[in-house]
């Protein structure tokens, strides 16, 4: 089984979309879109009457909502909030959650569809260290299979590293990678499959991501 991306050509490079009960990771610099792209895949979850969860430690739910206001193609994500998607924002320092209450909060939800945590890195300064993160990482997947298909956004400092070192790219099912490449007079965003358990695909290749008002889509391939 195959679970739909929200984007209509990144389908049809995995054969249908992410594989079913996996974890996804969307790694990329600020402002390449991560967030956005994220909104697209749980909104297309929405319209198919599945059961939804954005999980921010970022941005409030007012902010994601004003963000998506941005692109026509998501206007809808008011429509569905609190019907069969909900956005839910935890901000770690003030609560004063540890990572090990985050996943104990996590493997407490009912079973969720498709859930999105934006951004799944920030859980690394509320770890004793990196080899406790990846231990507790390990633990936060498992509880995620059991819920359904999830989509972890990871900020990175710069286009060679694929996470935040905290070597969520080994952990995960798949790797997705937003950055943006000098090809063209402007900057153009640019997402590559890294990785991609389960599925026959064509790695490495850079597909020209577009964000506008209207919409967020996939192009051609480009080659380097």
């Amino acid at each position: 089984m195959r679970v739909s991306t929200g984007l209509k050509k990144l389908d049809k490079m995995l054969s249908g979309g992410f594989p079913e009960n996996a974890v996804m990771l969307l790694s990329g610099g600020p402002g390449t879109g991560k967030t956005l792209v994220g909104m697209k895949f749980i909104l297309d979850g929405a319209k198919k009457k599945e059961k939804c969860c954005y999980i921010t430690l970022n941005e409030s739910k007012e902010e994601l909502i004003k963000a998506c206001e941005s692109v026509e193609s998501l206007l809808e994500v008011k429509k569905y909030l609190g019907e069969n998607l909900a956005i839910e924002h935890i901000p770690m320092a003030q609560s004063n959650v540890s990572m090990k209450r985050f996943i104990d909060i996590i493997a407490s939800y009912p079973k969720i569809d498709r859930i999105v945590i934006d951004n799944v890195n920030k859980l690394l300064m509320f770890s004793e260290n990196n080899k406790s993160y990846r231990a507790y990482l390990v633990e936060l997947l498992d509880s995620l299979k059991k819920l359904g298909s999830s989509l972890l956004l990871c900020e990175t400092d710069n286009d060679e590293k694929l996470d935040s070192s905290g070597h969520e790219s080994f952990e995960c099912d798949g790797v997705i990678q937003l950055i943006f490449l000098e090809l063209e007079e402007k900057p153009m965003r640019s997402l590559i499959v890294h990785k991609m358990r389960y599925t026959n695909f064509d790695a490495k290749l850079p597909h020209e991501l577009v964000i506008n008002n209207k919409d967020i889509r996939l192009t051609e391939t480009r080659i380097i």
